[in-house]
């Protein structure tokens, strides 16, 4: 029987689910952002008060992790309601890498083109916080014009990694092997 599953498993593969609900992941990303904005909730402000992180964090990373979640609990249906725990969390690693790229464009895009002041003021919070020093001063200048790609590894690994840890925890709940 498990020759069977691998069979069927290797027919359907989860890559466009999860690319699909990665892309869409990434689209409310952006849309969240020009929310919080609105609302004037800014993650970036080390003076933020608790709420407005624990809002910020609920509202982006409950949303991912349901997608995770979704694209692992979709491809147990098409395989027929089994699942091996390499291919749950194959499915939801998809996802997560996916996201993880596509965020990282996101906020690249968003700094550089969409709201460049957005990014002006990120760079004015970290000469903020140097307090003055020049040696933290002269290392925020130099980095001002890299500062943008840092950002968005630092999110695409972030995601990745986050994404890793709820495939495991999400495979390891989902699966169920044909017997």
């Amino acid at each position: 029987m498990e020759i069977e599953e691998q069979k069927q498993e290797a027919l359907k593969t989860p890559n466009a689910l999860a690319f699909k609900s990665a892309l869409a992941y990434a689209i409310y990303f952006l849309i969240l952002i020009y929310i919080f904005k609105a609302a004037g909730i800014d993650q970036n402000n080390p003076d933020s008060s608790a709420i407005d992180k624990l809002v910020y964090s609920v509202a982006s990373y409950l949303p991912f992790i349901l997608a995770v979640v979704y694209v692992q609990t979709n491809y147990k249906k098409e395989l027929g309601g089994y699942i091996s725990f390499k291919a749950a969390f194959s499915a939801g690693f998809k996802v997560a890498a996916y996201a993880g790229l596509f965020i990282a464009l996101v906020l690249m895009l968003y700094y550089k083109v969409l709201d460049p002041a957005a990014y002006e003021r990120l760079i004015d919070s970290a000469r903020a916080a140097a307090e003055g020093d020049p040696q933290k001063l002269k290392g925020v200048e130099m980095m001002q014009s890299y500062m943008i790609f840092f950002i968005g590894f630092g999110a695409a690994i972030t995601y990745t990694i986050m994404g890793l840890i709820t495939s495991l925890i999400g495979a390891a709940i989902l699966k169920k092997e044909a017997v």
